[in-house]
């Protein structure tokens, strides 16, 4: 009701009253408060703080930060029911993810997208709406092929295979794909060949799991701390104050929603990890590449060998050198 008064979106006044303003009220009274209620207890019931009373997976002080300092106003809100909320439109120069977690269907929760510039990890659009599994697969794949045919990272839990059907149906060439073991990622393509054995362990979207949720979770919190990523949302920071710790699980408060967060999260796990392994693939080739190659005089590119400047002639032992040439007349 607080958040949603924030907002203007219940038509509450909201109104802070300190436990300062009580004409009957001093520290004596607030430290009896807090030997009381205890430290989280006091906060609540005498300081008006909803941020220091619970046990929220990030650091509430943090959350605030990130809420003064970057989040703003969408330049535009649009889609089909005006839920997709856009700060930057697609540059064609960039390179940009699609992480989505699709609703479990019995209208409790929602659909969430979370649109991801790799390079500098900033947030330049979100959706959280609700809308049936198939169209949600066409709204994916309409998203991600503005925004430069991004990577395509669907939470494939419950009804999350319907939606991903729908997006392998028509045809999207840069869907996600992992192993359920975490030992084979596929950042570049569908897997069509199932010859190979990883091939065939081979899923298409990501696995929400025991394993793999301590994994979301942490990439988010380091992200977070370490303030690498740019979040523009209010509606995934007012999501993260309810995002606490629950018995040892992460989860959202009772009734509230973790959507957003568990999107964005993904995301990041999947930046963090697939698109770091395959960026250190790509350096390493091209390393190897720029290592083994050169070109002389003739235009010929040759093999690069450690003292060997021609690359026509052969080392044929004892010191002897035979020139080749011969062989091309």
């Amino acid at each position: 009701m607080w958040v949603e008064g924030e907002s203007g979106a219940n038509g509450f006044n909201n109104i802070n009253l300190h436990w300062t303003v009580h004409p009957e009220r001093n520290q004596e009274w607030r430290d009896g408060q807090t030997r009381i209620l205890g430290v989280k207890g006091a906060s609540q019931e005498c300081d008006c703080d909803f941020i220091g009373s619970g046990d929220t997976v990030i650091d509430p002080a943090l959350l605030t930060w990130y809420k003064e300092t970057y989040v703003m106003e969408p330049v535009e809100k649009r889609g089909f029911d005006g839920n997709l909320w856009v700060w930057e439109h697609p540059n064609y120069n960039r390179q940009y993810m699609v992480s989505a977690d699709v609703a479990r269907g019995d209208g409790a929760d929602f659909s969430t997208v979370q649109v991801i510039d790799i390079e500098d990890s900033s947030q330049v659009a979100e959706y959280k709406g609700k809308v049936d599994t198939k169209d949600f697969g066409n709204f994916l794949v309409s998203l991600a092929t503005e925004y430069n045919n991004a990577l395509l990272v669907v939470e494939n839990s419950n009804v999350g295979w319907a939606t991903i059907q729908q997006i392998i149906n028509r045809g999207y060439p840069n869907l996600f794909y992992m192993s359920n073991d975490l030992k084979y990622i596929d950042t570049e393509r569908q897997m069509s060949n199932k010859f190979y054995r990883d091939e065939k362990q081979m899923v298409a979207g990501f696995s929400t799991t025991s394993k793999t949720r301590p994994l979301i979770i942490s990439a988010l919190d380091t992200y977070m701390k370490d303030k690498d990523i740019l979040i523009r949302s209010s509606r995934l920071i007012d999501e993260l104050f309810t995002f606490i710790w629950n018995g040892g699980k992460a989860e959202a408060m009772k009734g509230y929603n973790d959507d957003l967060t568990m999107a964005l999260g993904i995301g990041l796990w999947v930046r963090n990890t697939a698109l770091r392994l395959r960026q250190e693939g790509i350096d390493l080739t091209k390393s190897m590449l720029n290592s083994t190659t050169i070109q002389n005089d003739t235009g010929v590119y040759a093999a690069n060998w450690q003292n060997q400047r021609n690359p026509y002639e052969m080392q044929i032992g004892k010191g002897e050198v035979e020139n080749l040439t011969w062989l091309l007349k």
